[in-house]
């Protein structure tokens, strides 16, 4: 039956979209269908071409996916979240066999790729021209496609298994920048229920600011925190009517069954708050990998008192401590 079996995602074949996809147990068995935008994977699944799609969200080093947020609060028809997937990210510089790492003169890849490996490029390809692609597999792909002697493009920087994907060979790996990088990608899907409370659940929400009333989003934070709701995530997205009017994503702690949550929404609507529910879902998938960065405590005597009067001073101050 049209759209029971395919699942949308952010192509071509090789992206780590399509892994976060494959540790998705709910697209198990699926047709997996790579779409080359954000826009046009999520289309599919309005129209009822696919039953759902995968898109990256967030980035642990770059930051959130503009296509993603854009396409969630004025994409048209609503559509709902029902799975989170973490994928750690690691990057590899590529090539068609036979090239060497003294070769290569002009490397491809995707911005968010390019932002996290450019401290290596800098280092090891001090002259090399980069230009940036939709996607770090397409990147991949085109420099597997263009073999001949004046092929535009020597490398790409893309996931390792991209590599494989297109018969490509690996010059580095591990050339980002954080070894532990995390993309969010969010599993993206219709109308239909909820997915049921695991204990281990987010909910996403936006809503919509008074851009004139400058404790807005304080009022609305607040509706949580006297609730002890937590919130993982706040995101200020342009609403495009006027400078300081926005659209705030936010990810709470809890499912919608969940006494304090439900409450907390109620709360926001009697404040005649505009609230777009975006779902209650699980977190699913590889997850993030145990940070090596242990935050040492503040050296001796450096109280908040000091640290602040340090800043008013201009002086250089260790970062602040809980």
């Amino acid at each position: 039956m049209r759209g029971e079996s395919r699942y949308a995602y952010l192509g071509p074949e090789g992206t780590f979209t399509e892994a976060a996809l494959r540790l998705l147990p709910e697209a198990a068995g699926s047709v997996y269908a790579p779409f080359p935008t954000v826009g046009s994977a999520l289309d599919a699944v309005r129209t009822g071409d696919c039953v759902g799609a995968v898109v990256p969200l967030e980035n642990s080093v770059r930051g959130v996916v503009p296509a993603t947020l854009d396409e969630l609060v004025s994409g048209g028809v609503p559509l709902r979240l029902d799975a989170e997937i973490e994928v750690p990210v690691t990057f590899a510089l590529m090539a068609r066999p036979g090239t060497e790492l003294a070769d290569v003169r002009r490397v491809l890849s995707h911005p968010h790729a390019h932002g996290q490996c450019h401290h290596w490029l800098a280092s090891r390809l001090p002259g090399a021209e980069v230009r940036l692609s939709a996607s770090t597999a397409a990147a991949a792909r085109e420099v597997a496609e263009s073999a001949s002697p004046g092929a535009r493009y020597d490398a790409a920087i893309a996931a390792p298994v991209a590599a494989a994907r297109y018969g490509l060979s690996v010059l580095a790996s591990g050339i980002g920048e954080r070894w532990d990088a995390v993309t969010r990608f969010v599993s993206v899907r219709g109308a239909g229920p909820w997915p049921v409370r695991t204990g281990r659940d987010r909910t996403s929400i936006v809503v919509t600011a008074d851009g004139a009333h400058s404790g807005a989003l304080v009022d609305i934070l607040a509706e949580f925190s006297t609730r002890g709701v937590g919130l993982t995530w706040i995101q200020s997205w342009p609403t495009g009517a006027a400078l300081g009017s926005y659209h705030f994503f936010l990810d709470l702690d809890g499912h919608i069954e969940e006494a304090a949550v439900g409450d907390a929404l109620m709360a926001l609507r009697r404040r005649s708050v505009e609230v777009c529910f975006l779902g209650s879902y699980p977190y699913v998938g590889a997850g993030r990998p145990a940070s090596g960065d242990v935050l040492a405590p503040d050296p001796p005597g450096t109280t908040p008192e000091a640290w602040l009067h340090s800043l008013r001073e201009g002086a250089p101050a260790p970062a602040s401590r809980p």
